[in-house]
């Protein structure tokens, strides 16, 4: 009788130890897809990123004709002509002043225009 506990005892925990190398084999396989999923991710997130880059200076190109064809324009006609937000709109002509394209004449409210450099 002992030895067949015993038999039964060994006969479970090899089991037990197969069942515990299926469940690291799974989880491996799991850690392997989210890794996988990560880099797709990571490759879609830099994509996106380029491509609202080259609409932001599509846009700021957009703007910077404007202000060529312009002796003056304002925020209001960007936004009209461009359909773009107030707020965009003042951070588009906020990096053509840092690059040295354009000016803004005026500190606040309507008296506010820009001008080409």
């Amino acid at each position: 009788m002992f030895l067949m506990t015993v038999i039964i005892v060994l006969i479970w925990y090899a089991g037990t130890g197969r069942m515990e190398i299926r469940e690291d084999e799974k989880e491996i396989l799991r850690v392997e897809k989210e890794v996988e999923e990560c880099v797709a991710l990571g490759a879609g997130l830099v994509e996106y990123n380029q491509r609202l880059q080259e609409r932001k200076e599509k846009i700021k190109n957009q703007i910077f004709e404007m202000l060529k064809d312009n002796e003056k324009i304002t925020n209001s006609d960007i936004v009209e002509k461009l359909d773009i937000s107030k707020t965009s709109t003042v951070r588009y002509l906020d990096e053509l002043e840092e690059e040295g394209k354009a000016q803004q004449v005026g500190k606040a409210g309507r008296d506010v225009y820009y001008k080409k450099l």
